[in-house]
């Protein structure tokens, strides 16, 4: 029966060592596997010469065996903890150390004499499980991925463990002649650190993949635009006139609204950004962002951007979405470069909007022919790790008005450096709030070039209009 049991356990042991061994030769990163695997090989060790001590009939070949078995077995327990330190992306503690130089000087006592030394290691395993468990709470209580299944896992170890340290300080008797217990605890933390280490390795590698993909359009956005930089104007112009081609137009017809989208550029790439998608169950969201400057640095953040609004805007709460944003803007190490960005959801007439330093947002309520300001304050996307944007939702009906813009038309210069200023913007809004949507944007447009008379743009201006069509 022990020789099944050996060949079982030990055989077990090496298959999945070597599995976690390729795992880790295909993702380098994944420290966790190594030691798992190198954990797993020495383990195998373990019980190899434990059960061929206990099968063996020549006293000599017993001891030269059971050596073995206490050489390996300190060494297995120095790479169970850096399994654990790897997995949970724990700093590996002053304590470690210690124990893992008692661990080893133990371990050559009990070589030296196997039975009157074997106590000195068993101390310094407790140690390990207390340093072992010290590792698990926090790891728990920080609800570190996978925690869960592993303390499982070495939970049952453990317990397995206990059984055999009673074993050989004589204070219980074996149970249906089970005389290593500890294999079967071994077999169950297999189990279940396999499952984790397999799920952490998809879900890792498919970032990776992501991450790559994501980092190959980066790579060729700049430098695309970093060839637009130095071409000459009629270059740049094409450039320009090549993004905006990519942006959305009006929409004259869906689901009872009249939208338009427009944007000037000022003289070089702009850094505006306008977009809008609709979901499988017919809610609409629509963004408009200003990236902080001009050209190709701008013109890569609105790349980011639109990006991640393809990928996450339609099933993302609005702030969630905010947060990934930032996210990801910081991991980019943009250096002050940041996206301000108002994000409005539609359906059925019920809004919900946010903004992220953005010029307020204006409703023309068609029922009092007057102009509501939604004005919410919020720091640019990627300014801050966390910041608490707020959310407001309101109704719209039949005949309403939304104008979205970025701050370059409220903030246009005349010839006497007046400032054109949002109450102006309400009023020029309010004489043409119930024409047609792309009517209405080139009113405003109209409005800006007749305040700033020929002066130059030194700011993109971007408009969204959506209009609630009136029922007939």
């Amino acid at each position: 029966m022990e020789l099944y049991q050996q060949i079982f356990f030990a055989t077990l042991a090496l298959a999945f060592a070597m599995l976690h061994g390729i795992l880790f030769f295909y993702n380098s990163n994944l420290r966790s596997n190594l030691y798992f695997a190198i954990f797993l090989f020495l383990y195998a060790l373990n019980i190899f010469f434990d059960f061929q001590e206990s099968l063996t009939t020549n006293r000599e070949a017993a001891l030269i065996l059971i050596r073995i078995h206490r050489a390996v077995m300190p060494l297995n327990s120095i790479f169970a903890l850096l399994f654990l330190y790897s997995v949970f992306n724990s700093k590996i503690t002053k304590q470690f150390w210690l124990i893992s130089a008692g661990l080893i000087i133990t371990g050559i006592l009990a070589v030296h004499k196997p039975v009157d030394n074997f106590i000195y290691i068993q101390f310094f395993m407790i140690a390990v499980s207390i340093e072992a468990i010290r590792i698990f709470v926090s790891a728990v209580s920080e609800r570190k991925e996978g925690a869960v299944l592993i303390v499982t896992g070495f939970s049952l170890l453990f317990l397995f463990s206990m059984y055999d340290m009673l074993l050989d300080l004589d204070l219980m008797r074996p149970i249906n002649d089970i005389n290593n217990g500890y294999p079967f605890g071994f077999f169950f933390l297999i189990i279940f650190i396999s499952i984790h280490l397999a799920k952490n390795f998809a879900r890792i590698n498919k970032k990776i993949i992501e991450q790559e993909i994501k980092t190959r359009e980066m790579e060729i956005n700049e430098h695309l635009l970093k060839a637009e930089d130095a071409r000459k104007s009629k270059e740049l112009e094409e450039a320009r006139q090549i993004q905006l081609s990519m942006l959305p137009e009006c929409i004259p017809d869906i689901q009872g609204l009249d939208i338009c989208f427009d944007m000037r550029t000022a003289s070089e790439v702009g850094g505006d950004y306008y977009d809008y998608q609709i979901s499988d169950d017919g809610e609409l969201t629509l963004a408009l962002g200003d990236a902080t400057g001009h050209g190709i640095r701008a013109g890569l953040m609105v790349s980011i951007i639109k990006s991640l609004f393809i990928t996450h805007a339609s099933t993302m709460k609005i702030t969630d979405f905010f947060q990934e944003v930032t996210w990801t803007i910081k991991q980019m190490k943009l250096n002050n470069l940041y996206m301000s960005l108002m994000l409005v959801k539609l359906k059925n007439g019920d809004l919900n909007v946010s903004s992220a330093g953005m010029p307020p947002l204006y409703i023309y309520r068609r029922e009092t022919k007057l102009i509501e300001e939604i004005v919410i304050k919020g720091m640019p996307l990627g300014a801050f790790d966390s910041f608490s944007y707020q959310t407001v939702e309101t109704q719209l009906k039949p005949g309403d008005t939304l104008l979205l813009m970025s701050d370059g038309f409220p903030e246009l210069f005349n010839n006497e450096n007046e400032i054109l200023d949002n109450e102006r913007v309400k009023n020029i809004f309010a004489r043409h709030a119930e024409k047609p949507a792309n009517e209405i944007v080139n009113r405003l447009f109209e409005a800006g070039d007749e305040w700033r008379n020929g002066r130059s743009l030194k700011d993109d201006i971007t408009f969204i209009v959506c209009s609630m069509k009136a029922r007939e």
